[in-house]
């Protein structure tokens, strides 16, 4: 006869006091006698049942018992590396929902559809297969809407309640990363014809030649393989009488139709800032000499010409206002005179923002040098502008001269350019007639860095710049010599 040792599990002799395998020590185990009770003197015929337990129930009540291995440095580092991506995963999740939630990415559409220097070519698509959607290819769209703020605005506003704007519309094309909807702005592609009035000539976009016109009737045309819409520099050349004439024209491309090159040419004649740069639909055509002039003879107008000014004045590169539709108004005028026919030849004087006259200039200079007509008024700040100041306090002096009968001023202008923020920059002579009681003098002094704003078809004084003088000259009215 056999038992289980209760520590570890072997088989022993039943009678043994000791396990020979773990040294264990079983207890005594004497035959309980029932207890007599008091009064009692029956002995009890009832005897308590103890539980035995069997064979495998000890082995599996000790194979419990039997403390676990720890666990290995091996497969704690795997432990920890997948929590780690399971966490970075759950935080990956949240950003990216966020980050490529549907709001979020059309903002970021429009953003870059208002941004030429940005690359856009990730946020836009194109219903048109054979239309590649590249970094290149998506800046005349861009272009189109930098100008055309108002309308990319317009289109946040659109996607999110799922309208079509004209060529764009909001469209899923994909999925980032499987988990996120990718959308871009889906353009409608164009495919317009270039027509022109002249034989053998050869047209590009941009730098890109598409060859040369094919006659249609009286006329000349080309189809544009299709592409995205936007705003587009087209160039033709053509012979015209044995001249070689080139011609370019800025169009906003938005249709399918016809783009007109027709070509003829004038003789323009651009008055503006000495030194300035002329530019004509955003290439340079000529530099201004310095009284401000440049004649273009002969020069080949086209549909939407444009022509701006840009210089460099105080150390500012400044632009004039853009002259829109040239051809338009070289053909009709305009209503401001930026644009006027004198003979054979058109005068053009593109208006800069902030340059004041030399009308509005003279008479708000000669006002402010003339002590009877000086008027806070016709200062920036009024009463509290430092020039205005100084010329009150000079006007006192010549009045607290004893020997001073009367001083006079006369302001000439000699030259006025644009300063940016709605000013110009003046450069002016006062010459000041001084009667004394024995002599007269005349002074010539020059002011420099003055500084003019327009405000509505008036002139202010910001300052009236620093004076030097250039000329002084005294006349004897006694028998004193002249000095």
């Amino acid at each position: 006869m056999t038992k289980i040792c209760p520590n570890c599990g072997k088989d022993i002799k039943k009678d043994a006091k000791f396990c020979p395998f773990c040294g264990y020590k079983f207890k005594d185990n004497p035959k309980s006698s029932a207890p007599i009770a008091h009064g009692n003197t029956q002995p009890s015929h009832q005897a308590t049942a103890v539980p035995q337990m069997s064979k495998q129930e000890m082995r599996r009540e000790y194979k419990n018992k039997t403390p676990q291995k720890p666990m290995s440095k091996k497969n704690k580092i795997i432990y920890s590396v997948i929590g780690v991506l399971v966490i970075l995963l759950i935080c990956f999740y949240a950003w990216g929902s966020n980050y490529y939630n549907r709001d979020n990415q059309i903002s970021r559409i429009v953003s870059s559809l208002k941004n030429p220097n940005q690359s856009g070519a990730q946020y836009i698509s194109c219903d048109n297969p054979e239309v590649k959607i590249t970094t290149e290819s998506v800046k005349p769209l861009q272009r189109y809407f930098q100008d055309h703020t108002t309308e990319a605005d317009q289109l946040i506003t659109d996607f999110r309640v799922g309208n079509e704007s004209g060529n764009v519309r909001l469209a899923q094309t994909g999925r980032y990363f499987l988990l996120f909807p990718k959308y871009t702005a889906q353009v409608t592609s164009v495919t317009p014809k270039l027509v022109t009035n002249h034989a053998n000539s050869e047209v590009k976009i941009g730098k890109k030649s598409l060859g040369k016109l094919t006659k249609s009737g009286s006329s000349y045309v080309k189809t544009i393989p299709a592409m995205l819409p936007g705003k587009y520099n087209f160039s033709i050349k053509s012979n015209v009488e044995g001249r070689n004439l080139t011609a370019t024209s800025t169009n906003n491309v938005w249709s399918s139709n016809n783009i007109n090159l027709d070509i003829h040419t004038e003789t323009l004649e651009i008055k503006s800032v000495p030194n300035g740069i002329v530019y004509i639909n955003d290439k340079k055509v000529g530099t201004l000499n310095n009284s401000g002039n440049l004649v273009l003879k002969d020069y080949p107008i086209t549909k939407n010409m444009t022509l701006y000014v840009q210089g460099t004045f105080n150390k500012k590169t400044l632009t004039s206002k853009k002259i829109s539709d040239l051809d338009h108004d070289l053909e009709y005028g305009d209503e401001d005179n930026v644009v006027t026919q004198s003979g054979s030849k058109y005068v053009i004087k593109p208006e800069w923002k902030g340059l004041v006259t030399d009308d509005e200039a003279t008479r708000v200079l000669t006002s402010a040098f003339d002590k009877g007509s000086l008027d806070e008024d016709d200062f920036v700040d009024g009463g509290g502008n430092d020039s205005y100041g100084e010329l009150t306090r000079m006007f006192k002096t010549y009045d607290d001269e004893d020997d001073l009968r009367t001083y006079e001023s006369d302001v000439k202008i000699k030259s006025i350019t644009p300063n940016g923020n709605n000013s110009s920059l003046v450069t002016y002579t006062v010459t000041w007639t001084f009667e004394h009681d024995d002599y007269n003098r005349h002074q010539v002094v020059e002011y420099t860095n003055a500084i003019l704003t327009k405000d509505d078809d008036s002139a202010k004084i910001k300052q009236i710049g620093s004076g030097k003088l250039i000329k002084d000259h005294k006349v004897s009215t006694s028998n004193d010599s002249d000095d």
